[in-house]
């Protein structure tokens, strides 16, 4: 391949994405990672154990023909953005939103000149400016990090954190607990719910911790 082209070998054959593309990759590391993935793969595949190789194959085939919808679907995220609503009915956990939250929301206005607001009831309204903001940057990103930030943002329902995951601002294990915020005091205030909570936990870990590692082994 051309100089800053990778791609992975099975069986003597180059790896194919869904919509038989040759997967080629930007990085060597990212390619170590995917073929680490394929590696560790018994004789029934499961793509749910390849979270890199998904990311990759988001971004190759389905960001450059759906990216407006991509978008737009993380835009509408902020209306409901979990970093933005604050529970008034119950202090401790407002307490605590506020203290995982406010950084991240401080980081977005200094850093991106993205000013959301935040609120105590079920209505939510940002400036338009910010959104415009928010869509500048989101229609500036490339389509590897787009396919992460939608990866994270339909996982942790919160695009505040997983821009902040994705720039690098905050790590994996920040990103995933400041997204469980709301779920782990109902975990600390009336127990786990097995099957429940710790699978959503699961599933979130996996999801932000890929796209930190995605994102790194492309050197961003």
């Amino acid at each position: 391949r051309a100089a800053g082209e990778f791609v992975i070998h099975l069986d003597s054959r180059p790896l194919k994405t869904p919509a038989t593309d040759t997967l080629v990759l930007p990085t060597e590391e990212l390619a170590y990672g995917i073929a680490v993935e394929w590696e560790k793969q018994a004789a029934v595949i499961r793509p749910d154990t390849m979270p890199l190789m998904k990311l990759a194959t988001t971004a190759i085939d389905q960001v450059p023909t759906i990216r407006p919808t991509m978008i737009d679907s993380m835009l509408r995220c902020l209306e409901s953005d979990s970093a933005c609503f604050r529970s008034v009915d119950e202090p401790k956990l407002m307490v605590k939103e506020e203290e995982a939250y406010a950084p991240l929301l401080d980081l977005l206005r200094s850093e991106y000149n993205i000013d959301l607001h935040t609120s105590e009831s079920l209505t939510l309204r940002h400036p338009p400016f910010s959104v415009a903001r928010a869509e500048v940057l989101l229609n500036e990103a490339d389509d590897w990090e787009v396919a992460a930030l939608d990866f994270c943002t339909s996982a942790s329902k919160s695009f505040v954190i997983s821009l902040a995951l994705c720039r690098d601002h905050i790590g994996a294990e920040q990103a995933i607990t400041t997204a469980r915020t709301a779920e782990q005091h109902q975990i600390d205030e009336w127990g786990l719910v097995e099957a429940g909570h710790d699978l959503d936990a699961a599933d979130l870990a996996v999801r932000m911790s890929a796209a930190s590692a995605f994102m790194r082994m492309l050197h961003r």
